[in-house]
């Protein structure tokens, strides 16, 4: 039987530290688009992190006995930054590819990322390859963003701040969002006038 087929919904991905203030980016926009008819689904890293069984996880003083193959949370440069095995890299490819398969059923997709090294842009590209995307970048200062994380009470110390040193290393932008002035609301506002005023660049092949 034919699938029926569809224009491919567009991306949007927000990427920046812990604690940068993403999420709430994020709901704003969705929340105000809908109200306008235009339906984005937001979908974040972190939905993808809580579905990996701990015995893959390791951070603070839990170390899961498969965390090797996993994902990592570990010190460097006076914060935790993420390292991931076999599994773990393998893992986030499917977090992309689900982003994609979203997109190419139609629908328009929000990310709520953080990409903590090149091989996870690289792989981005791949799975997005041929769809409408636009990167944003959502910059904090990072003792803002590390009080912000104390604040909340529900992140790995330091995770923010050793985030802050690698997350912006290795994408290149259609918008930048500095949320240590801005606020949400403002910077909703922004992300709506880029979206709706401009064209987003198709997905490049891979390096």
């Amino acid at each position: 039987m034919k699938q029926p087929e569809f224009e491919a919904g567009r991306v949007v991905i927000l990427n920046g530290t812990s604690s940068a203030g993403k999420s709430t980016i994020a709901k704003l926009f969705c929340e105000a688009r809908a109200a306008l008819g235009d339906l984005w689904l937001p979908v974040a890293i972190d939905d993808f992190n809580a579905k990996l069984p701990e015995q893959w996880f390791s951070g603070g003083d839990f170390k899961g006995q498969f965390s090797q193959d996993g994902v990592r949370f570990e010190p460097a440069g006076g914060g935790l930054q993420v390292r991931v095995g076999e599994l773990g890299r393998r893992f986030y490819g499917a977090y992309h590819r689900t982003v994609g398969a979203i997109a190419r059923a139609g629908f328009n997709v929000i990310v709520d990322e953080v990409a903590f090294d090149e091989a996870t842009i690289v792989d981005w590209s791949a799975a997005l390859r041929g769809l409408p995307v636009a990167w944003v970048a959502v910059r904090c200062d990072p003792a803002v963003a590390q009080a912000r994380e104390l604040e909340r009470g529900d992140r790995l110390p330091g995770l923010a701040l050793g985030l802050s040193a690698v997350v912006h290393m290795h994408a290149s932008y259609d918008l930048e969002l500095d949320t240590t002035e801005l606020s949400p609301d403002e910077a909703c506002t922004r992300l709506t006038e880029m979206v709706t005023a401009r064209s987003p660049r198709t997905s490049p092949e891979p390096r």
